[in-house]
């Protein structure tokens, strides 16, 4: 069963908004979506720091590369958030390191903390969820190439800022 509405999310009007609900009140604003993510760290096999990055098998951005990330579950903070994400989406258990910094998604209405974050486990198997097709340990000098190839704009200046020791650095507006 469906239930027509006036007008949806998508096309209200600024004088529209908030939508409420005619039943209970509750209030609908179009803020951004809050999400979390991390950028995983390991010591590579040549001795140089690793990161994981997922390619994705999803729309949106199938096919580019990604860090595990996602949105908030309700009533969750944003260190569950980047916790569960990498559980989730890489099978990794991790401990979190520092916040990295928190970017915008203008395109995705979304607002993402993402954190340095180390596997409990280093020896630990990757295994991806179905969000991904393939994971890759790119280390940090082979950063900078891989920064194109990244899905979302937000999750590539997330890499280039860990690449280039940026924490918590405020971005031009």
């Amino acid at each position: 069963m469906t239930t027509p509405v006036p007008v949806c999310p998508h096309c209200a009007a600024p004088s529209e908004r908030p939508l409420v609900c005619e039943r209970c009140g509750w209030r609908w604003h179009s803020n951004p979506y809050p999400a979390a993510g991390v950028v995983i760290e390991r010591q590579g096999s040549a001795g140089e720091v690793e990161i994981l990055l997922l390619r994705r098998a999803v729309e949106p951005g199938a096919g580019g590369w990604d860090l595990p990330a996602g949105f908030l579950e309700p009533h969750e903070s944003s260190e569950e958030g980047a916790i569960r994400e990498a559980l989730e989406e890489s099978g990794l258990a991790v401990s979190l390191v520092k916040l990295l910094g928190v970017y915008s998604s203008p395109p995705g209405n979304a607002v993402s903390a993402v954190y340095r974050a180390r596997p409990v486990d280093p020896d630990a198997t990757v295994t991806l969820d179905h969000e991904s097709s393939e994971h890759a340990w790119v280390p940090r000098s082979s950063v900078p190439e891989w920064i194109p190839r990244m899905a979302f704009r937000a999750m590539a200046t997330a890499v280039d800022d860990w690449v280039n020791d940026r924490l918590g650095e405020p971005r031009p507006a």
